[in-house]
């Protein structure tokens, strides 16, 4: 008899007891087994490491003493877990009853590296589940591209599978958090693999709630920053140089935007650009290691992109004539992009 696929759950954590014992409840009433559950605790303060221990004694406990971020707790949880496949879930979630079962389904596809939940986030209008976004050439978010609601550029980070054999260590440390997900999923698309959505893993999202407690000088410099390297590690060479004039446009746009926004910090989007000038020889080594793994070029991967640079869902009328002014641009210099 065929035996059930291990999977290995992995929860990084920081503070918020009350999120964590709703999301590890729901982990452990959802039939699915055999399950290994790993909470990476970031140095809480509220208890969280004693709660676990006490009320889910079936978990495992990895309790750091500094606050590793996102991205370094979700690589410190892979390598201690025993699963090939693996499940990165944030800890301010509740899961379906029927969660599992449709991730293990898609990565049955051997051409699937990564599968990715539908996440209902708390506050999020019906019509926006109604198609998938993607992504545009500056790494920003567009809404409503994809009908064929399988398809997604990336993964998000709130709940995805992976196979370790394919994907390894997830993340790069120093990203701590934010576009993490990104760059998971598009190095997984270099390598020639596909990232795609289980509709029926259904996945319950409060969204933000601890990183809402954080200076937005943070916030943003992680945003701004890790949305750049993206860009700077995947892209080739010559894409790069066809999207220079939307880049150093963007780089002027980030500055404007924040100098004069109450949510963005301007403090914020100068430290993100100063780091990436300062670690040049961080940003070539990791391109070098990813531009060497790749499999497929960017011709590609840019026809699941949109060539857009403003949301047309979400932003003001008046920025929107800026897509034609993108689009016609891509068109000139031969960029592919979807739509």
């Amino acid at each position: 008899m065929h035996q059930p696929t291990m999977v290995s759950i992995i929860i990084v954590h920081y503070n918020g007891l009350m999120l964590l014992r709703r999301c590890l409840a729901s982990v452990f009433a959802q039939p699915y087994r055999p399950i290994e559950v790993i909470v990476v605790d970031n140095a809480s303060s509220d208890g969280s490491v004693e709660m676990v221990k006490n009320e889910f004694p079936a978990a495992r406990v990895i309790a750091l003493n500094r606050n590793t971020g996102f991205a370094e707790g979700n690589n410190i949880g892979v390598r201690e877990a025993v699963g090939e496949y693996l499940v990165l879930l944030n800890n301010d979630t509740e899961v379906d009853a029927q969660w599992l079962p449709p991730l293990l389904d898609l990565m049955q596809q051997p051409r699937v590296a990564i599968a990715a939940s539908k996440v209902l986030t708390d506050g999020v209008p019906q019509a926006f589940y109604e198609m998938n976004g993607t992504i545009n050439y500056l790494g920003y978010n567009i809404m409503r591209q994809f009908t064929d609601l399988s398809m997604v550029f990336y993964a998000g980070g709130t709940s995805l599978m992976f196979r370790r054999s394919i994907a390894g260590e997830p993340f790069l440390d120093e990203y701590f958090l934010y576009h993490e997900d990104v760059y998971l999923s598009w190095r997984m698309r270099l390598r020639g693999f596909e990232v795609r959505m289980a509709q029926a893993s259904l996945v319950h999202h409060r969204g933000s709630q601890t990183t809402r407690r954080e200076a937005s000088a943070l916030i943003t410099f992680y945003q701004t920053r890790n949305r750049v390297l993206n860009l700077l590690i995947l892209y080739e060479a010559s894409t790069l140089l066809k999207l220079l004039p939307m880049l150093l446009a963007d780089v002027l746009a980030t500055a404007m935007r924040a100098a004069f926004s109450v949510s963005w910090s301007f403090s914020g989007v100068m430290r993100a650009y100063a780091w990436i000038a300062t670690h040049l020889g961080w940003l070539r080594a990791r391109r070098k290691e990813e531009q060497a793994a790749r499999r497929v070029s960017d011709a590609d991967i840019l026809k699941l992109m949109s060539a857009d640079v403003v949301d047309a869902t979400r932003s003001a009328p008046m920025l929107r004539p800026l897509n034609i002014l993108s689009r016609t641009y891509a068109q000139g210099v031969r960029l592919p992009f979807y739509g």
